[in-house]
């Protein structure tokens, strides 16, 4: 039973879902194959999609333990009644040691793992192991049906020898890093003007044109003791923190042309915490947290842990935050795909919006295809079905999870056996989703070491151990080290 609906919309939505089934069959059935398919990218592949009528044939795709893996299986499932010599196997791990496992076998030239599962940040180490989509993008994928914003970050690596785009991955939900708040406290008219009448300032979220106010409505939930805890915002240094401060920083970058050179969301791959243009004389950005506007996102970021849990207490991560939003706070931000882990009832209570100023973050996860498996066509066909609109309306139907297709979304906002608060939270979704663009990194020494040099300064800050300076300073010399290695010294 998908949270917060009700035993009357859990049977409509069992006949939903038989619906939903059938037509997707129908559509992928009804749909005719391109007449020269895409040319294979990889000459370790062997093209196997014209013996799938003959021979039975297992893709194998690796994902973390999460819901997105179950909602890989399912779609698994479906393929498997168009396809009956095909079966989807699914192999989970998790979250902590799925990366290892993957990258281990694809170093090996493996053809174990058919497609594999990556985040954002950790994208890039997938480049030398996996398909370029390229050649399919527009093809066999609609590029026009997935959001835009989503696929960039992490489904695309920024040549910087030849500024070329290669398309690594797809992404199969649309997953925002953004401000999630309790309607019955952020939209209730006595306490907007108890807020107006000490502040003059609107408490309604869709109005915040900045983080003061978000400073100030944290001082006014927790002084006024109408909840324990501000807004909460992730503090855990093993690898929150990369999320959370550049949902801070955006504002400041997005605001000042210095630091995002005219493109809004930074060069791709590097993003908003480098420079939006190449350093003179050199192929890549530089850092841009270590200068004045940055360090003041910090010292604001700062302020937003102030109202909860101490950092070295409780760390608010993304195993937690949802539970310290539901029982002690207004309001918090974290991902979108989080909605599902709340108790019906705050499901219900919960109202999106944007980060003050009017963006968003991204966090999407991807598959790509392992360019060594014997079987690249098929992955690439299951890969397609899989966000295909119709099961990508699934997605949410079923998994509480948001589509990455749009034209999912406009069939879900159609759907008459939805509700009017699902439906708010999915044009929420949708609308944001255009502008997520408040990324961290994820150039290739991103896992391994700008986030764990870049947390562990950010938190030696936030418990008083450095100033604010120091820890960017600090982090910044870290991250041009490692562009040096990565990328060779500038002219």
């Amino acid at each position: 039973m998908p949270r917060g609906a009700s035993r009357t919309a859990s049977i409509i939505a069992v006949v939903v879902l038989v619906i939903v089934v059938a037509a997707v069959l129908l559509y992928v059935t009804s749909r005719q194959p391109p007449s020269t398919p895409p040319p294979s990218t990889s000459t370790a592949a062997t093209p196997t999609a014209t013996s799938t009528a003959t021979q039975n044939v297992t893709l194998y795709v690796v994902a973390y333990k999460d819901i997105t893996a179950d909602y890989i299986g399912f779609a698994g499932q479906l393929f498997h009644q168009l396809h009956p010599n095909v079966n989807v196997v699914v192999i989970t791990y998790p979250f902590s040691q799925y990366l290892t496992n993957e990258l281990t076998a694809l170093q090996a030239h493996s053809s174990r793992y058919d497609l594999v599962e990556f985040t954002s940040t950790s994208s890039l180490r997938f480049v030398p192991y996996v398909v370029p989509l390229n050649p399919y993008m527009g093809t066999l994928f609609n590029a026009s049906d997935l959001i835009e914003p989503q696929v960039d970050f992490g489904g695309v690596y920024y040549n910087t020898t030849n500024g070329q785009t290669v398309y690594i991955g797809v992404p199969f939900e649309t997953d925002l890093f953004t401000l999630a708040y309790r309607c019955s406290l952020l939209n209730n008219r006595t306490l907007a003007q108890e807020f107006y009448n000490e502040y003059h300032e609107d408490l309604n979220p869709a109005t915040w044109q900045n983080w003061t106010v978000v400073l100030h409505v944290d001082q006014f939930f927790v002084g006024h003791n109408i909840t324990r805890y501000g807004v909460i915002i992730p503090d855990d240094p093993s690898h929150d923190i990369i999320n959370a401060y550049p949902a801070v920083f955006g504002w400041w970058y997005m605001n000042n042309p210095d630091l995002n050179k005219g493109k809004l969301g930074g060069l791709p791959t590097f993003n908003i915490m480098f420079y939006g243009a190449p350093a003179p004389s050199c192929p890549y950005p530089l850092p841009d947290f270590n200068t004045t506007d940055g360090i003041e996102a910090l010292k604001v970021y700062k302020g937003l842990v102030s109202y909860e849990p101490p950092p070295n207490e409780t760390p608010v991560s993304y195993n937690n935050d949802p539970q310290l939003y539901a029982q002690y706070a207004p309001a918090v931000i974290f991902f979108t795909s989080q909605l599902s882990y709340l108790p019906p009832a705050v499901y219900n209570d919960t109202c999106l919006g944007w980060l003050p100023g009017g963006y968003a973050e991204t966090g999407t996860t991807f598959l790509a295809v392992n360019k060594y498996s014997a079987h690249v066509d098929l992955a690439l066909q299951f890969l397609a079905f899989l966000v295909s609109p119709q099961v990508q309306a699934y997605e949410f139907l079923r998994f509480r999870h948001f589509p990455i297709s749009k034209e999912a979304y406009l069939m879900l906002l159609g759907n008459q056996t939805l509700g009017p608060h699902d439906k708010e939270l999915l044009q929420a979704v949708y609308t944001a989703a255009q502008k997520a663009w408040a990324n961290p990194p994820n150039i290739p020494p991103t896992a391994q070491v700008l986030i764990p040099t870049f947390n562990q300064a950010v938190y030696q800050y936030l418990m008083g151990q450095v100033d604010a300076k120091t820890a960017m300073d600090t982090a910044a010399a870290s991250w041009i080290n490692a562009l040096r290695q990565t990328y060779g010294l500038c002219s």
